[in-house]
């Protein structure tokens, strides 16, 4: 969060740069930059006449370098910002942009950003990654700045979360807000998305609960994964398969799936092998490196097998495992035959 807290207070001193790249993954905070330099630069009485919003992949240098040109009018800037900015990626679509490598000297883009207008904020956005080494990024460098807008930390992202429930007249705990984290991941917008959600489905009521995230968020990848070995430690053979099946119709390949069960027993093994000198899932969870949530649901998950149970399944997935890679068996029908001898070896 410094990078976008550092350039914020930059605005906010009127220390502008005539040209800026905001890259990297964190998209909603791109936005919210982009708001921020529209609410200080654009304002009456010219307002929205000193203000072009492009998208990168269907204007033409010429057209980006026309607009920026512009002076502003009866205002000391003009604004110009270019969503999905490919002159900095170095991808084959970036090369058509540029004109090729070999004329890119002569972009009329490129001489732009070596000698940018002063009162023009030129701000180009994009979530793909950049090429450093380009003559686009350097020269964009050495005129004005390149932001890399990266995911928060867990810990940012939950007290951002807890900020957002304050403005909402809210509270929510903790360890529900990490909760979300955990089952949405680091994303600002989906985030913003499922608080506004929460918010709504609350109601009345003050405080976002760790039930709430469970009645309104899908599960995480590694949470179907729990569900599917909890079938299978309950000799439940259907909601093992349809677990399987959900996981496939979520793309999830076949060796993909057995990996991340195989993982799971792993982890179910290193638990009945340590829970003898541990006395709850917080002493487990730190022995295991995982978070107590985790922990506990391995500790249950344990209780479903025996260690030589366990040692059995984990051969048996190595040897589809290596079938499956070698296409002597299809991953489905070997996956349901392997659970229907688990269920009838009970």
């Amino acid at each position: 969060m410094k990078y976008y807290l550092d350039l914020i207070g930059d605005l906010e001193r009127e220390d502008i740069a005539p040209v800026y790249l905001f890259y990297g993954q964190e998209s909603y905070l791109h936005e919210k930059a982009v708001q921020r330099f529209r609410e200080k630069l654009v304002k009456p009485p010219a307002g929205e006449f000193n203000l072009d919003i492009m998208d990168g992949e269907e204007v033409s240098a010429e057209d980006i370098v026309m607009r920026a040109q512009t002076p502003p009018f009866m205002a000391g800037w003009r604004l110009v910002v270019v969503r999905h900015a490919p002159f900095f990626t170095g991808s084959p679509s970036s090369s058509r942009k540029e004109g090729g490598s070999s004329r890119a000297a002569g972009n009329p883009l490129l001489a732009y950003l070596r000698k940018p207008v002063s009162t023009t904020c030129l701000i180009f956005t994009t979530t793909q990654p950049v090429d450093k080494k380009g003559p686009f990024f350097r020269s964009l460098k050495s005129t004005g700045r390149a932001v890399e807008f990266t995911y928060l930390k867990k810990g940012e992202l939950v007290r951002w979360l807890e900020k957002q429930a304050r403005l909402a007249r809210k509270t929510i705990t903790p360890a529900a807000a990490s909760l979300l984290v955990e089952r949405l991941g680091p994303g600002l917008s989906v985030l913003s998305q499922e608080m506004a959600k929460l918010i709504s489905y609350t109601g009345s009521r003050e405080t976002i609960l760790e039930e709430d995230i469970y009645e309104l968020t899908v599960p995480l990848l590694e949470e179907n994964i729990f569900n599917v070995v909890d079938a299978i430690g309950g000799r439940r053979v259907g909601a093992a398969l349809g677990g399987i099946r959900k996981l496939m119709q979520q793309g999830q390949p076949g060796p993909v799936i057995l990996a991340m069960i195989a993982r799971q027993f792993r982890l179910i093994l290193q638990v009945l092998e340590l829970k003898v000198s541990s006395r709850s899932s917080r002493e487990l969870a730190a022995k295991l490196g995982l978070p107590p949530f985790v922990a506990q649901k391995l500790l249950a998950q344990s209780k479903n097998f025996s260690r030589k149970q366990v040692v059995q399944v984990l051969e048996k997935l190595l040897d589809l495992d290596r079938a499956v890679k070698k296409g002597g068996v299809d991953f489905y029908p070997a996956i349901e035959m392997f659970l229907l001898e688990m269920g009838a070896g009970e």
